[in-house]
């Protein structure tokens, strides 16, 4: 058998390493023509001890006789691998609830803080470090290896490793897919009848076409026309600002408001949800104190966030690790990420469409630079991934508000080479959710101390 190699990076993490295990457990393809190793690295090694441990029961519950060790030596695990999967954080929700909290304290709108607005950048730049050195070591020992990553913000640590190192990289997510589901909502349509195009930046992608897989009629005309007849309070928190901006531009977005409202100035008022990001009593809780909580991540106001129980238990991050790493073989089930599918398609000599990548543009959405990251459609084969061969056309008003990312991103590697606070100055002041300029100045600096474990070191230059 033909011996195949995957590392996983961040092993310790709850979603993205065990939906890549399940995925490759039900491989039946791979179990059979592949010999595989699967290489499990993490820096916190009580995290890829256990992740070992449900790795190891799953796989030999399937009668599955993979190769699987766990490491916390980088070089060790990515040396001769084929592909490199890669989801990490370090104390994930402590520094977003910073991320999120000290820029509007500062004056600014943003509502996310994640991919988009200042909260982003501090992200980004504690995650460049290691992701460039994770990329930098495959240089070294795995130079022909793919960089499969899902850790955000996606589309500018795709960009800095697509610039900065000679790793193949790409960058994977799902929003196109709970786009395309809000899609088959308002059509009262199967989602697998609808065909589309489109894209944009990760988290921040529209589709220029939509139509009947069965018949090619175009449904735009009958979208527009159930748009106007549906509930305007139905599905707020994911739909309304979606809905604003398809009647303001023409072309629905996708995922969802907290996520494409990272990136304009006007989602305030359209996410019910804002006030429950990282909720915290300021009379009782001192944030980021030594003895205090991390106040609980909450993704958005619908669900049953807001009609629990008085005394119901909070599914907290702890709680919610604890009980995923408790092996269940009726819950194994596939991911629905792509990771493995690429691997497969590879592997195979196969062709293999993708909804959605995250690689260098070089044309694939015209009005944008060749060597920004965008996200659109693609295709897999053995001689690796490339978007299809399309163009996508976006309204000027949209390349504008995502060409100003990409100047964004442009300037957040420069920080970051250069060591310097006032080119994040710089790409904070053009951000569209920024503070004034003497905001900007002071919150950077919080930000770069109460950080700094993680941060690169800055200075004002």
């Amino acid at each position: 058998m033909k011996k195949l190699k995957v590392a996983l990076i961040g092993a310790g993490s709850v979603s993205f390493a065990l939906g890549a295990l399940n995925d490759l457990v039900l491989s039946e393809r791979l179990k059979k023509h592949a010999d595989l190793e699967i290489a499990l690295m993490d820096i916190v090694e009580e995290n890829v001890k256990r992740t070992h441990r449900y790795a190891t029961e799953m796989f030999t519950e399937y009668s599955y006789p993979a190769k699987i060790w766990h490491t916390l030596n980088l070089e060790d695990a990515v040396s001769g691998a084929d592909f490199v999967i890669v989801a990490i954080e370090v104390e994930r929700y402590f520094y977003w609830s910073q991320d999120f909290h000290i820029p509007r304290r500062y004056g600014s709108k943003q509502i996310y803080g994640e991919n988009g607005g200042p909260g982003s950048m501090f992200h980004t730049l504690r995650n460049l470090g290691p992701m460039l050195e994770i990329a930098k070591t495959m240089e070294r020992v795995c130079p022909e290896g793919w960089l499969i990553n899902y850790t955000n913000p996606e589309a500018k640590l795709v960009e800095a490793i697509s610039k900065l190192t000679s790793i193949k990289v790409v960058g994977l997510c799902h929003g196109l897919d709970m786009g395309i589901h809000q899609l088959a909502e308002f059509l009262e349509m199967d989602s697998k009848d609808i065909g589309f195009e489109g894209g944009g930046l990760n988290h921040f992608g529209f589709f220029t076409k939509i139509w009947d897989k069965n018949t090619g009629e175009d449904l735009y005309p009958l979208f527009h026309e159930k748009e106007k007849q549906a509930n305007r309070l139905a599905k707020f928190e994911h739909m309304a600002l979606s809905r604003t901006m398809y009647r303001t531009y023409g072309y629905y977005p996708y995922p969802g408001t907290n996520h494409i409202g990272e990136y304009v100035s006007y989602a305030e008022d359209f996410y019910a949800g804002l006030s429950l990001q990282y909720r915290y009593d300021p009379i009782r809780e001192k944030l980021w104190d030594p003895d205090s909580r991390v106040p609980e991540f909450v993704y958005c106001a619908g669900g049953n966030n807001l009609d629990q129980d008085l005394f119901s238990p909070i599914m907290t991050q702890e709680l919610w690790t604890e009980q995923a790493y408790v092996f269940d073989k009726e819950k194994v089930t596939c991911s629905g990420e792509y990771a493995i599918p690429i691997i497969e398609a590879m592997f195979f000599g196969e062709e293999l469409h993708l909804n959605a990548v995250n690689m260098q543009n070089n044309g694939a959405i015209q009005g944008l630079p060749d060597d920004m990251v965008v996200e659109t459609q693609a295709v897999v084969n053995k001689d690796g991934i490339a978007f299809k061969p399309m163009t996508v056309e976006l309204p000027t008003a949209l390349i504008g508000t995502i060409h100003i990312q990409g100047t964004i991103h442009k300037l957040l590697l420069e920080a970051y080479v250069e060591q310097s606070k006032t080119k994040l100055l710089q790409a904070i002041l053009l951000d569209p959710q920024a503070p004034t300029y003497y905001q900007a100045c002071a919150m950077i600096d919080e930000m770069c101390e109460r950080q700094k474990d993680l941060l690169p070191k800055l200075e004002w230059k």
